[in-house]
């Protein structure tokens, strides 16, 4: 090489971390670390009490075992689904919001582990999940996946394309859970809301909560008092011998296009309001008087003037005196059947 020849120009390697983000691993260190992607802090809650507003928290699969105080402004995220389990008892309780993304929220098996999510406090809190789950599995059932004492009207929480759902469900292990005295709203969409026995309560509503849930799945009972309020459309409840829906609220909640998996009679009770649009029955057995609405029974709002179900098997004779039917009719071999009002009438078929 000539001497005149240019030295090659000198490597030098930067560690580049975007200042909107701090990570974390399992290989990490909360004493050395620093947060970056080469010195992850190795805990959650040592990168939340780094952050600030505006940061976004990446965690590395792993399960991390450790309750968390979660902080305004500051969001949680991970490279896919089901890649990061974090075990403990966590809290929102101020103003602001939270973003947590593709993150399994759960609490322990152990007895007695408690509630895996707690909102609570007098603050407008604002917590949005996308992709996430939260999980109840302790095997003492005494805890809620999620429990709601927010008393703030302005308060949401927000789950998108997740699950919400209790291993071991009782009388105090309920998949969402607000308290008398709670306010705020719920929005659910492409979302599975499960307890492991269906005639266990899987959402119970108090206070002032508004819930809508369109899309997917509720395994359990649905129970709504107070002044609470329900929209559950586009959906599948399922019970087994118990109500799909109690309710003996002032305010009122809707079921529209829900497919209901019972061999409950009746499908819904209570004294509270509710209306019934389009309730497609997936089991037989269902469909007796109710005394919702003071005893004037659901209300009943069909998609169209006339509907047509071409099927074998009738319908169940309760839900047609239960006035579920009108304008239906069925056609079954050589027969249909129109059902008007609480009565079905048979009408013989002559091919042309």
């Amino acid at each position: 090489m000539s001497q005149f020849s240019p030295a090659p120009p000198e490597v030098e390697t930067i560690n580049v971390t975007p200042a909107s983000y701090i990570y974390v691993g399992k290989n990490g260190n909360d004493a050395s670390g620093d947060g970056s992607a080469g010195k992850p802090y190795l805990t959650v809650s040592k990168a939340i009490s780094m952050a600030s507003a505006g940061t976004t928290i990446f965690i590395w699969p792993g399960t991390y075992t450790e309750s968390l105080t979660l902080k305004p402004g500051v969001n949680l995220t991970s490279s896919a689904q089901y890649s990061v389990y974090i075990i403990g008892n966590h809290v929102y309780a101020l103003a602001g919001t939270v973003l947590i993304e593709k993150i399994v929220l759960q609490n322990a098996a152990s007895a007695a582990s408690g509630t895996t999510l707690s909102v609570s406090g007098s603050a407008a809190v604002n917590l949005q999940l996308y992709g996430s789950f939260v999980n109840s599995v302790s095997t003492s059932g005494d805890g809620d996946a999620v429990n709601w004492t927010n008393t703030n009207a302005s308060s949401k929480f927000q789950i998108i394309d997740g699950n919400i759902s209790v291993l071991h469900s009782g009388s105090t292990a309920r998949a969402f859970y607000s308290t008398t005295g709670a306010k705020g709203g719920v929005i659910a969409n492409r979302a599975t809301i499960q307890v492991n026995n269906p005639d266990n309560v899987c959402i119970s509503l108090g206070g002032a909560m508004t819930f809508v849930h369109t899309a997917d799945a509720i395994t359990g009972q649905i129970v709504i008092s107070d002044t609470a309020s329900g929209i559950f459309a586009m959906l599948t409840g399922t019970t087994i011998a118990q109500p799909i829906i109690t309710t003996n609220s002032s305010g009122m909640s809707v079921f529209m296009n829900v497919i209901a998996n019972t061999t409950a009679s009746p499908v819904a009770a209570g004294a509270g309001g509710l209306t019934v649009s389009a309730l497609i029955y997936g089991s037989t057995g269902m469909g007796a008087a109710t005394t919702l609405n003071g005893g004037a029974g659901p209300i009943f709002l069909p998609m169209g003037p006339i509907r047509v179900r071409n099927s074998p098997a009738l319908l169940p004779a309760g839900a047609v005196a239960a006035g579920l039917l009108d304008g239906v009719i069925e056609v079954s071999g050589t027969h249909a059947y129109m059902t008007i009002g609480t009565t079905r009438s048979m009408i013989n078929l002559t091919a042309t």
